[in-house]
């Protein structure tokens, strides 16, 4: 049975949700769009709250900006740098645990599914490196200048770690992946070979629709393509899984000088490095009933299932400076100030694919196809490994950051700190990429806007060996009024908030060990895992549901130091 997919009239999107590369239409969701750096990758890639560090500045909600004397302060305040009094080294260790729930989304699994048959989860455990590194005394004064300290540092800026499980059951076999491959081939022209096979190409943008001809998803006569195993009266259960792993981590390179013990600045050079993966998994399973079951003779092939995975690994160097001043009018009060200028990274991509599916020979098997004894052929192709590296590599830079902050001192024994943080999102740029012409800053410009973000901590000696400490972040919305509910290929951070605590325990005046533990919600933009949108004529949109997803973190922290 042969049964045209739509066509979709060629569209004048707008400029900030065409996602396609190619004609007008606008084609998107997260089966779509792995193999590039979207708008929407080098957004969450520059996002960050700067919730990681030791467990002490952890525990304090790291507001210290104007607080230092910490590791924390190489990648938030450098002048920080020059309140050591003396040499430190120590390690942060940590382990996250992250759970990621989707409103809107049917179960995954049925309930009662064994463990051990969950390929799939919707929770991330992790363990790592939060911070570690040494802040040395390279000099010490008697005058003006009382201290220069150097420090070799490694911050966690953000994690990658999450995965994502939705399902939609009983969709029209209209709405399907197989609808949007087969309009696409259609819109922008893809073609097989004289004799009916078909190669990849140069554009791993189409391979998504080469993979579903060679699964049998779609097919192809003189007159464009079609679907001719997925009968209209089917129903189609949807089910995807996104993973996504990785860390943006800084190495940062710093110097601090203390004046008088009154005034401090400092200056750091921060060597960003990146890893990031994402593994996007989609299937569908094709559902007939009695009374909708085709015969043999109508539909001789019928699709039972299609898997389609893909992924998608990002690696690179960003490089950035800070500077830093604080000031200590009086000795219960620091006032600090830094400015980070954007960071320039340098991004390899590494992308692939493969797709799956089993059909049912309900015919005479009028193709000779190699079925097997129940009826059923499977197919299993994959793509080859698209790689942009080298001078095809994507390059971008974050945005700028302005940060003050203020802390005091109590009666010795309390400390109360607080910081603000400026981040100007809408002036991320992409500056070069492998494909020509492409470029998101009016995306960016119309889109994002200035964010917020607040960080607070307090510490309290409840014994002169044991620090007591608690704290809160906060993050605000970064996307302007009226583009709050936008749906892009992936869903994108845009709100957060940690609430933090913690102690520590001196043995002595060398050693030390401290605790933290994080609790925080990350809240992310709607997002589909198909979409094609005809601006024209809205009737023709294949789209699936509108998800929207919450990620829960919980961290713990334990740093052991050294200090000489």
């Amino acid at each position: 049975m042969k049964r045209l997919c739509t066509i979709l009239a060629i569209a004048v999107l707008s400029l900030v949700t065409n996602t396609s590369r190619g004609q007008s239409v606008d084609f998107g969701g997260t089966t779509l769009n792995n193999d590039i750096l979207g708008w929407y990758d080098l957004y969450e890639l520059s996002f960050t709250s700067h919730n990681y560090g030791t467990a002490r500045s952890m525990a304090m909600g790291n507001a210290f900006t104007a607080l230092g004397a910490d590791m924390i302060s190489a990648s938030l305040n450098p002048a920080g740098i020059g309140m050591y009094v003396q040499s430190d080294l120590n390690i942060s260790l940590m382990m996250q645990f992250s759970k990621t729930p989707t409103a809107n989304s049917d179960a995954f699994y049925p309930v009662g599914t064994p463990k051990h048959d969950q390929t799939f989860s919707d929770h991330s455990e992790r363990f790592g490196l939060s911070s570690f590194g040494g802040i040395f005394t390279a000099y010490k004064g008697t005058g003006t200048l009382t201290n220069i300290n150097f420090g070799v540092t490694y911050n966690r800026i953000a994690d990658f770690n999450r995965n994502t499980l939705i399902a939609s059951i009983g969709n029209p076999a209209t709405n399907s992946l197989a609808n949007v491959f087969c309009t696409l081939a259609n819109v922008d022209g893809l073609t097989t070979k004289d004799d009916g096979t078909m190669s990849f190409g140069s554009d791993p943008f189409y391979w998504g629709a080469v993979l579903a001809y060679k699964n049998g998803l779609t097919n192809k006569d003189d007159q464009g393509w079609f679907i001719d195993r997925i009968h209209p009266d089917a129903e189609v259960d949807q089910y995807s899984s996104v993973e996504t792993r990785g860390s943006l981590g800084e190495y940062a390179i710093t110097a601090g000088f203390n004046l008088s013990d009154r005034f401090y600045v400092g200056a750091s050079l921060g060597i960003q490095t990146l890893s990031y993966r994402r593994e996007v998994f989609y299937g569908e399973d094709y559902i007939y009933t009695e009374e909708t079951l085709p015969s043999g003779d109508a539909m001789p092939y019928q699709l039972i299932y299609m898997n389609y995975m893909q992924r998608t690994r990002l690696s690179g160097t960003g490089f950035n400076f800070k500077i830093g001043a604080t000031a200590r009018p009086v000795d219960w009060l620091r006032i600090g100030i830094a400015y980070h200028t954007p960071t320039y990274y340098d991004v390899a991509i590494r992308y692939g694919g493969n797709m799956w599916s089993s059909t049912y020979s309900a015919g005479d098997n009028p193709e000779d196809y190699d079925i097997g004894p129940r009826g059923y052929m499977y197919d299993d192709v994959s793509t080859p490994i698209w790689e942009d590296v080298g001078p095809n590599a994507w390059r971008f830079r974050s945005p700028s950051r302005l940060l003050t902050g203020v802390a005091v001192t109590l009666l010795k024994r309390i400390i109360v700190s607080a910081d603000y943080e400026r981040s100007w999102y809408q002036s991320t740029r992409l500056q070069h990429s492998p494909i020509m012409g492409l470029s998101y800053t009016g995306t960016n410009k119309e889109l994002f806007k200035g964010s917020n973000t607040l960080r607070v901590g307090a510490e309290a000696y409840i014994l002169p060996f044991l620090p007591v400490r608690v704290g809160y972040i906060w993050s605000g919305s970064t996307l302007r009024e009226g583009y709050k509910d936008i749906i892009a290929s992936h869903s994108i951070p845009t709100e957060q908030w940690y609430a933090t605590a913690g102690f520590g325990i001196k043995f002595n005046s060398y050693i030390y060990l401290d605790l933290a533990y994080q609790y925080g919600t990350t809240k992310y933009t709607g997002y589909q895992t198909f979409y094609a949108i005809d601006s024209e004529d809205p009737e023709q949109n294949i789209e699936s549901r509108v998800y929207n997803s919450t990620t829960n973190r919980h961290i713990a922290v334990l740093t052991f130091g050294v200090r000489f």
